[in-house]
């Protein structure tokens, strides 16, 4: 029959502990004993107070930070978009874009005008939203299947677009 391991005390998280030292350190200006460093014999001679004021003690982090309203200038684009593609496509579309417009690193501002179109073509979209509803979602191992999905919800976004004419604003 094998050991069992021993119960630990109620509360026992070590690595919450830590995290809590690490980020509410003592109050009475002490350097806790995880913040110390083991110093060769010729080292250990340093004043304390130097040594308190050399350790970076980390700001205590509010719990609730207060989120900032709407920006009432220019929105910040501070979030990105990612999706998964092949590296040929990603090499592909960026050459496509810097052939187009001459410059390097535009493939964003052609993914976005993308979206754009599609917002433009969104009552659209909604009035074929059953139609794509009912295509089946292939598996992820499915190439030639993600392929044709692909394929046939460009045709829908294709025709939603050109019925909805050009952007507006």
């Amino acid at each position: 029959m094998g050991k069992r391991a021993p119960i630990l005390p109620e509360g026992y998280n070590p690595v919450g502990d830590a995290l809590k030292r690490a980020v509410n350190p003592t109050s009475s200006g002490e350097i806790s004993r995880t913040n110390i460093v083991e110093l060769r014999p010729e080292e250990r001679e340093v004043d304390l107070s130097e040594l308190e004021s050399s350790v970076a003690v980390p700001q205590v982090i509010k719990e609730r930070m207060p989120v900032s309203d709407v920006p009432t200038d220019r929105e910040l684009k501070q979030t990105s978009f990612r999706f998964r593609c092949t590296e040929n496509e990603r090499k592909k579309w960026h050459a496509m874009t810097q052939e187009i417009t001459g410059e390097h690193s535009q493939l964003s501002h052609f993914a976005r005008a993308s979206f754009m179109l599609m917002e433009n073509a969104f009552d659209e979209l909604k009035r074929v939203a059953p139609d794509i509803q009912r295509l089946k979602y292939p598996a992820k191992t499915d190439q030639m299947g993600l392929a044709l999905y692909e394929q046939r919800l460009t045709e829908f976004l294709f025709d939603a677009i050109k019925a909805s004419g050009r952007p507006r604003g």
